[in-house]
């Protein structure tokens, strides 16, 4: 019987890793298609198409430091995908809304989503797909156990 051994690559943050390097790389050539970034698709599709959202808000989804989002920001304002709107109450908070190209180009993203997320159940089949987003999400709640342990400690 042959016995099989796992290569230094097969475990769970390396796999993790490359699946969302090569789906990302997949997303961003798509974005370049149509004048953005993968960066630029997250942030459109976290702001609210009819309230906006504050920037301060957005941030903490996409696990990104000011410092990336200002950047980001800027270059969607740039082309007139959103505009910046001040709170009245709180000068310093500041209301992120869509344009009506910013809100077509959030349908484009929500679109190009979709599409590859019918293709993975097309070609992998639903149960698959179920199995794969229950396997992630214990593997999530798993490592914040681990997390709230080393913390705790």
């Amino acid at each position: 019987m042959k016995v099989m051994t796992k290569k230094h690559t097969e475990t769970i943050d390396s796999k993790l890793k490359t699946a969302w390097q090569v789906v990302s790389r997949m997303y961003n050539a798509e974005a370049i298609l149509h004048d953005g970034t993968i960066a630029m698709a997250h942030f459109l599709l976290n702001i609210d198409s009819h309230e906006g959202s504050y920037a301060s808000g957005i941030a903490p989804q996409l696990g990104m430091e000011s410092t990336s989002l200002s950047r980001i920001v800027f270059s969607l304002e740039e082309k007139k995908l959103i505009q910046r709107i001040p709170d009245k109450e709180d000068k310093r908070k500041i209301k992120i809304k869509l344009t009506q190209k910013g809100k077509a180009q959030k349908e484009l993203a929500k679109n190009i989503v979709r599409n590859f997320n019918h293709i993975a159940e097309v070609k992998l089949g639903k149960d698959k797909l179920e199995t794969f987003y229950k396997i992630v999400d214990e593997i999530i709640a798993l490592a914040d156990e681990r997390t709230k342990l080393i913390k705790g400690a």
